[in-house]
């Protein structure tokens, strides 16, 4: 199995920064209606969800027939890549470490578009389409924001890669961190018949709903439909049928999020920028990526633990090593201490 974020120690006072879920919480309406739901369990939920996913594309604006629901986004990556017949894929590296595993899973060849540190892991759209042309890919997969590094980019920057390459190729967009930028989604490419798009969305990091389980996908609607004819049914329980159907009432939440998430990572930012130890990289999302100027993040991670606090290293990310951490941004009394912490070390 890959490695993942996630403490799973013996202190149940860790302060976690290796998750990147939002740190307000849970949103108050959405508990409620969970809590309501549970005399529910008693009945077994819609096989697929159809009335959320009738739900999600009311909010949204697509059709019904472009969404497709996920035990998580996790479930999604795994599920196409078993339904498009195994092919050449390109990942842009570094990056989620779970779509090599799903595509090598089942039987797709895999090449790499790593990005370097000298451009700060962003990609030069000339060299990439060059890529492409070169390997001609059946599939792209693209995090956009990027997990581990920030980087975001434009509607319109994926619109025109996207537009410029084959019009055979899947370009697979994970948008699971978007929800915590100002960019706009690529909702608008699905509704091209000539450049097939995969969106992959997750629920659970914006609202905090981690352990329930739950995302969706929205995409050209025969990659939807490729996908139903493998999913197994019931991937998705009541609650989670629940919540999915009322995130998007949440609008006051999301400003919030929003607008917290956008403060607070710029002053995280600045704040590291003073730390002589580290390098930081500027990030479009609720983390960041980091390196240490000297020495292996492990020490950093033993160092943080005694304080009760943990972190994501990142060595096997591809082309990053163990130099490389990431950073969530919670509460700031929260990041206002580990940052206390990372000015003290000195390896």
């Amino acid at each position: 199995m890959n490695k993942h974020g996630g403490y799973y120690g013996e202190n149940p006072e860790m302060l976690d920064f290796s998750v990147n879920i939002n740190p307000l919480g849970i949103p108050q309406r959405i508990k409620e209606k969970l809590i309501a739901g549970i005399d529910g369990l008693v009945n077994y939920p819609e096989i697929s969800g159809k009335s959320t996913i009738e739900k999600l594309a009311t909010d949204i604006g697509v059709s019904p027939e472009n969404i497709i629901l996920g035990n998580g986004a996790i479930e999604l990556i795994y599920l196409f890549a078993r339904s498009h017949e195994p092919a050449k894929a390109l990942i842009i590296q570094p990056t989620f470490n779970e779509y090599e595993r799903a595509l090598k899973l089942y039987g797709w060849e895999v090449e790499h578009f790593i990005l370097e540190e000298k451009s700060d892991f962003t990609i030069d759209p000339t060299k990439l389409l060059k890529a492409i042309e070169t390997i001609k890919p059946q599939a792209i997969f693209c995090c956009n924001p990027n997990n581990p590094t920030g980087c975001g980019y434009s509607r319109e920057f994926i619109t025109q890669l996207a537009e410029k390459s084959s019009k055979q190729t899947i370009w697979f967009l994970d948008e699971s961190f978007m929800g915590f930028t100002e960019e706009e989604d690529g909702l608008p490419l699905i509704k091209n018949p000539d450049h097939p798009v995969f969106l992959l969305r997750s629920l659970t990091k914006f609202y905090a709903l981690p352990g329930l389980r739950i995302g969706y996908g929205v995409g050209t609607e025969s990659i939807i439909k490729s996908m139903e004819a493998y999913k197994e049914p019931w991937t998705i329980n009541a609650l989670g049928l629940i919540a999915a159907g009322a995130v998007y009432d949440e609008k006051e939440y999301e400003k919030k999020t929003r607008d917290y998430i956008a403060r607070e990572r710029q002053r995280v930012y600045n704040e590291l920028k003073k730390i002589d130890t580290i390098m930081v990289f500027k990030s479009t999302t609720d983390f960041h990526l980091c390196r240490l100027i000297n020495g292996k993040v492990t020490d950093l991670q033993s160092y943080l633990e005694g304080h009760g606090m943990n972190i994501r290293t990142c060595e096997d990310f591809k082309g990053l090593d163990e130099s490389y951490f990431r950073i969530a941004i919670k509460k700031e009394k929260d990041n206002n201490q580990l940052l206390a912490c990372l000015k003290q070390w000195r390896g």
